[in-house]
């Protein structure tokens, strides 16, 4: 095979089974994968797995796909859930882009996977890689009865674009994550999107979006900002393409941990950068000082049995522990979809997933048998909202293992405070990269190594008092000083909630609570 570039790859390659045929090919007569073969393949949604030494293991990877919409229809969730049987082992991960992770994938079954998910126009081309990643969106838009505006053309007609003008947006600085949302609650996250269009309607009607730039967590955290500018729908691909190239042309491409839409807002200022924008669209947009008022991220969710604008039908939201579903229960999710003749299932930003367009008839009955699966439509709030990302399970950034070791956490949180009804938001992030979004939780815990009794043992950073709530309100959580092994997890935060029972602090929510603790010192000799 010709020793092509990444890029020159991927221009090469608008079919990807060109390039996966040719791994195939030498796969088969045992040439081992080259490392610009590995970094190509990300730009389809995969990486390679960790083997036990921490290295990266070539013969396993984990693969995204890419859900322009969030939601995957009755057929697109049969194929899925056959992907997950038998390619992936039965380990199926909803991830905080509203994307399906599987794992176990060997390259071998790539033309066959391919196939799968073309026959159903499913794909992972742009799940990952440095250029648009998949566009954050409320999974019910043009589903709940009390949207502001259904963008469900707008993110058609955005991704499109991005995806037939893939060589001009490939090879972006670093990753580019937009987000574009109607949604009554906010769910889509604005404040960490690097440019984002937030829905909202005038004394008069007319609906417009809040432009907002540059949010984003990872090491460096930061909260969007508003560009006091609001812009019409038929601007939004205007805007967001101008954003893309702006980005593309002046992002830091000498430094990567500089290489983020924030760095260069930072560098310029909003008043340049909406100059720019202006210029590569060649007319101005309108003058927005007034920030909107948008519910608070404890809020942000649908879950339930909720009424949808399509007379006689509605959505149910549910909820998963931490993001994971078994193999069987995804095929099981097909089944009952299928049973009661569902629209399919769309997945939120929190892990978790809604069931749409069912009759009201027969609405109770799907609900039952969900809860009866183990995903619950009335989630207590440990299981609604206690996020993890993969770990070191998978991930070879992770130092710590975090997706199974948060599904014991949120299940044993559940034992011991049955009774617990408060709004909580908790994540369990396995390294500093922050994956599971511990900078904007109540709760947060960031994956390091530790001294613990003397010996070197896994642990996390503890962070306290995120939320999100507009790009005025919202905090990025602050780090108390405090270390705590994995072993100690859940009794920190069962003490936690026996200290807010015993003392308040003059606070009347827990999360207020969390908020006004004050940094303490760490408890723990660091490694």
């Amino acid at each position: 095979m010709a020793q092509l570039s990444e890029l020159e790859l991927l221009k090469a390659s608008r079919n990807p089974l060109r390039v996966i045929d040719d791994l195939y090919k030498e796969a088969l007569e045992g040439i081992p994968l080259k490392d610009e073969y590995i970094g190509l393949l990300k730009w389809y949604g995969m990486y390679p797995h960790i083997n036990k030494d921490g290295l990266e293991d070539k013969k396993y990877f984990m693969k995204r796909i890419k859900l322009v919409d969030a939601r995957m229809n009755l057929e697109q969730l049969r194929v899925m859930s056959e992907i997950g049987q038998k390619y992936a082992k039965g380990l199926v991960d909803f991830t905080t882009r509203q994307n399906v992770q599987f794992h176990y994938i060997e390259i071998k079954d790539l033309p066959a996977i391919f196939d799968m998910l073309g026959s159903v126009n499913l794909t992972s081309r742009m799940a990952s890689g440095d250029g648009p990643r998949p566009i954050m969106t409320c999974p019910v838009s043009g589903i709940d009865e009390g949207e502001i505006y259904d963008v469900q053309e707008l993110l058609k007609t955005v991704d499109s674009y991005f995806d037939q003008n893939d060589d001009r947006f490939c090879n972006f600085p670093r990753k580019y994550k937009i987000g574009i949302s109607g949604c009554k609650c906010h769910c889509a996250a604005h404040e960490i999107q690097d440019a984002a269009f937030t829905a909202f309607k005038t004394e008069n009607g007319e609906v417009l979006f809040d432009l907002t730039i540059g949010g984003g967590l990872s090491k460096s955290k930061q909260i969007a900002t508003r560009a006091n500018k609001y812009v019409k729908p038929d601007q939004v691909l205007d805007v967001a393409v101008a954003c893309a190239e702006i980005f593309r042309d002046n992002g830091n491409r000498d430094n990567r941990n500089k290489a983020r839409v924030r760095h260069l807002l930072n560098d310029w200022g909003i008043e340049k950068f909406v100059e720019e924008i202006e210029k590569a669209i060649g007319y101005k947009l309108q003058d927005g000082f007034e920030a909107r008022i948008v519910a608070s991220y404890e809020n942000r969710n649908h879950f339930g049995i909720n009424k949808q604008k399509q007379t006689g039908f509605s959505y149910v939201g549910f909820a998963t522990n931490s993001g994971r579903v078994a193999g069987e229960d995804f095929v099981k999710f097909y089944e009952i979809c299928k049973k009661y003749n569902a629209g399919g299932i769309a997945l939120t930003g929190t892990q978790n997933f809604i069931v749409y367009d069912v009759e009201d008839e027969v609405v109770q009955s799907l609900a039952d048998e969900f809860k009866a699966l183990g995903y619950p439509y009335k989630p207590n709030p440990f299981r609604a909202r206690l996020q993890s990302c993969t770990g070191k399970e998978f991930c070879k950034f992770g130092i710590t293992e975090t997706k199974e070791y948060a599904k014991k956490v949120v299940v044993e949180l559940e034992k011991r405070f049955p009774n617990f009804l408060e709004d909580v938001t908790i994540a369990i992030s396995g390294c500093g990269n922050t994956c599971s979004h511990p900078q904007i939780a109540d709760i947060g815990f960031v994956g390091c190594l530790m001294r613990h009794e003397g010996e070197r043992v896994e642990g996390y950073e503890v962070l306290l008092g995120g939320n999100l709530e507009g790009t005025s309100n919202s905090r990025i959580a602050r780090k108390i000083g405090l270390k705590v092994p994995a072993t100690g997890v859940i009794e920190y935060i069962e003490k936690l909630i026996n200290d807010y029972k015993k003392d308040n602090k003059g606070t009347s929510r827990f999360k207020d609570y969390l908020a006004s603790i004050e940094p303490e010192g760490s408890v723990n000799e660091e490694e």
